[in-house]
């Protein structure tokens, strides 16, 4: 099934209109800026490049069949420019994946089960917010962005395979933090998917 930001993007492609172009933005703008706020630690420069990465589009907007996967294109963009920038005004070199201000949504429990999880969400939130930064951002672009490995690897520079590892990583030091024993096979796969299905 397509998401909407990618449909959004195919109705731009196909009808070039304002309203359409619109929409487009509107479903990437607020995730794209949170992305280079990781990047750039300031909320007013983060809207500035996803801006002009728009603007952009908007001016090749007779050319942008070629693009195949609209949600890597954008953050690849945002994350050159993003870097660009920092190199450009502060003269530093940037890793990335050391570098990074990285702010996650919280967990909330559901109100049927309020009192009994309340303190295991805050533990978690404590246990997440505690992740060193290549753990944090990977876990928020799958997590919050509902992006795939592979996309997360191809934005970030990164291998599939350190995706995964940064993962597992994750899980591990979350499963410390609540307590949970990994060693069983059906508590490791059980929070993997419950942390990243929330």
């Amino acid at each position: 099934m397509i998401s909407k930001g990618k449909y959004c993007f195919q109705r731009f492609v196909n009808d070039r209109s304002q309203t359409s172009f619109t929409n487009f933005f509107d479903c990437y703008f607020a995730r794209l800026t949170s992305f280079a706020v990781t990047i750039l630690k300031s909320e007013i420069l983060a809207e500035e490049v996803v801006l002009d990465v728009f603007l952009r589009l908007w001016e090749k907007r007779n050319s942008l069949e070629h693009i195949n996967n609209i949600e890597t294109y954008l953050y690849i963009s945002v994350r050159n420019k993003s870097i660009s920038i920092l190199k450009s005004e502060h003269g530093f070199s940037f890793n990335m994946l050391d570098d990074l201000s990285v702010q996650l949504m919280t967990y909330e429990p559901s109100a049927e089960n309020e009192l009994i999880e309340n303190e295991m969400f805050a533990r978690l939130n404590e246990a997440v917010n505690q992740l060193p930064s290549k753990c944090k951002i990977i876990f928020k672009l799958i997590r919050e962005d509902g992006l795939n490995r592979n996309e997360v690897a191809h934005i970030l520079n990164i291998s599939v395979k350190t995706v995964d590892n940064q993962i597992a990583i994750a899980v591990q030091k979350i499963a410390q933090k609540l307590n949970i024993d990994l060693s069983n096979p059906k508590n490791s796969r059980g929070l993997t998917s419950f942390l990243f299905s929330l």
